[in-house]
């Protein structure tokens, strides 16, 4: 019986795999679809994982026509359109949440605003600001913002805190423990005027699409700053 080479059989093999291809994909140029090649090193021959792909197919980018390993192509023109696709979608999801959204006037909202491509809270200065930029370069500006909401992002039970460190502790440690001693009655009072005290700063703020507040009157304001300069 005639013995077969371990290339010779990886040969066949690519020879005769059938693979369905989609739109935009080809077979991987380097292991034909089989997602492993033959790799000779010296006298040995080795099977190792394709490095050109992952599935044993290649996806064709429709912008630059280069093949990647899947249909996420670094190239500029298409992260371009994923950005463009996120926009339109984002664009959409806010059309329908301002439908629903509770509408205020900006001058009967007393918040903070976050500002698109911003993470630090801004008052109403601040975006009208940002309004005389964006206007001032030609720029369209949006009818409204999206309302702040604050939550404080945490709050200190020294009940939890003594029984969390005591898990760490000996069998039984807490319950060796004064817990309910008037001191510690005192110390959490003293935590909690301390948060008091802290006020926004504990706070973490997010958009709510709850309440969309409106700025036509604002940008109107602006506009007619500009017209006189």
């Amino acid at each position: 019986m005639e013995r077969v080479t371990t290339r010779e059989l990886y040969s066949q093999l690519q020879d005769r795999l059938m693979i369905e291809l989609g739109e935009n994909e080809i077979l991987c140029p380097e292991c034909k679809g089989l997602r492993f090649v033959f790799v000779e090193r010296g006298e040995k021959g080795y099977i190792e994982h394709c490095k050109r792909c992952y599935t044993g197919k290649q996806y064709i980018c429709k912008r630059c026509g280069k093949g990647n390993k899947t249909d996420h192509c670094e190239c500029e023109e298409a992260r371009q359109e994923r950005r463009d696709k996120f926009d339109l979608e984002e664009s959409r999801k806010s059309a329908a949440a301002y439908e629903k959204a509770e509408k205020v006037n900006y001058k009967d909202y007393d918040g903070y605003f976050l500002l698109p491509h911003s993470e630090r809270l801004q008052e109403i200065e601040d975006v009208r600001d940002w309004i005389y930029d964006k206007l001032s370069n030609g720029e369209d500006v949006p009818e409204y913002l999206w309302a702040v909401e604050g939550e404080t992002h945490f709050s200190i039970d020294l009940q939890d805190v003594i029984s969390e460190k005591c898990e760490d502790g000996y069998e039984d440690m807490y319950s060796n423990l004064s817990t309910g001693s008037p001191l510690i009655t005192q110390a959490q009072e003293l935590i909690n005027q301390w948060e008091k005290e802290q006020g926004e700063s504990l706070y973490l703020f997010t958009e709510t699409y709850k309440k969309a507040v409106i700025i036509e009157d604002l940008i109107n304001e602006v506009r007619s700053e500009i017209a006189i300069l």
